[in-house]
């Protein structure tokens, strides 16, 4: 995956940067200037976002994503309006849930990793070179699958937010997912990273910010009372030791996510701009009170 950090991107050629430092690839685009890709790379109103680059059968492949530049509104503007948040939660289980209450089940994504891994494993033990040449295989269907999949979750991430007013959608920090969901493979920390990445590119062209938390105690606090305590959460239930409250453990998660945000911006600001964490009865502003969603709206 590469980003304008890792990549300088031109209208004909692209500048990568690789473990042997940099080299340059002149893109190879269809003739007629209103097919694409060549119909954005040409345009001067489209600009790079990000890319991710690809080796298939003998060739590369940049798959690049490009959005329309739009006329910067001033930082002054966007500093000073409203903040509603959502919080996602990432797991094994369950792929994320947001502080909405919608969960995107990772059922499907642990079957095909079964089924992709139970494919290798058989083919390893045959040994032979037409083996070998089918593991590359299955490990491209694998990556394409599970891509499409994480688009699609991406694109729904971003229209719970915009469906719940959002301008901040907010994950757990990802820098040490490893050591916080030791029960993660490494596809689902790949998924993780992933995902968060598709999401962060994808809403800028909605105008939505997409940020990261510290994650720390953010399954075991309670998104009500904030009690902390490593018996409030048991498997994928959460009840807390001290108010009692109730619920599915990647859900309040997914709020606390969306607390630690709030929480942070609202030193921050020292008495600025009001934030609220959308929910899926209203929303909850700083001091863990709930107000309607026409208020929160407002």
């Amino acid at each position: 995956m590469y980003d304008k950090r890792s990549a300088t991107f031109h209208r004909d050629h692209v500048s990568l940067s690789t473990v042997d430092g940099r080299v340059e690839c002149d893109y190879i685009l269809p003739d007629s200037s209103e097919t694409p890709p060549t119909k954005y790379v040409s345009d001067g109103d489209f600009e790079f976002r990000m890319a991710h680059l690809q080796y298939r059968d003998g060739d590369w492949y940049l798959h690049a994503s490009m959005r329309k530049v739009e006329a910067d509104e001033g930082s002054s503007e966007s500093e000073s309006k409203h903040r509603t948040v959502l919080g996602v939660d990432l797991g094994v289980n369950n792929l994320a849930v947001a502080s909405t209450g919608r969960f995107w089940s990772a059922d499907k994504f642990n079957h095909w990793r079964r089924e992709y891994e139970n494919r290798r494993g058989s083919l390893q033990q045959c040994g032979s070179r037409y083996a070998h040449e089918n593991i590359e295989s299955v490990g491209q269907k694998e990556d394409g699958r599970f891509e499409i999949h994480l688009h699609t979750v991406a694109n729904e991430i971003i229209e719970e937010a915009i469906k719940s007013g959002c301008s901040h959608i907010v994950f757990e920090d990802l820098t040490h997912i490893r050591e916080n969901i030791p029960e993660a493979a490494w596809q689902h920390v790949w998924a993780f990273r992933r995902l968060y990445e598709y999401v962060e590119y994808k809403s800028e062209e909605h105008g939505i910010e997409v940020v990261q938390v510290d994650p720390r105690n953010t399954s075991k606090r309670c998104s009500t009372c904030g009690f902390t305590h490593d018996d409030n959460r048991d498997g994928e239930s959460f009840e807390c030791q001290k108010c009692g409250y109730e619920n599915h453990a990647d859900y309040n998660a997914g709020k606390n996510i969306g607390l630690q945000y709030l929480r942070r911006r609202q030193n921050a600001d020292a008495g600025g701009a009001p934030v609220d964490v959308r929910l899926n009865r209203g929303a909850l502003n700083v001091s863990g009170k709930y107000v309607s969603l026409a208020s929160a709206e407002a």
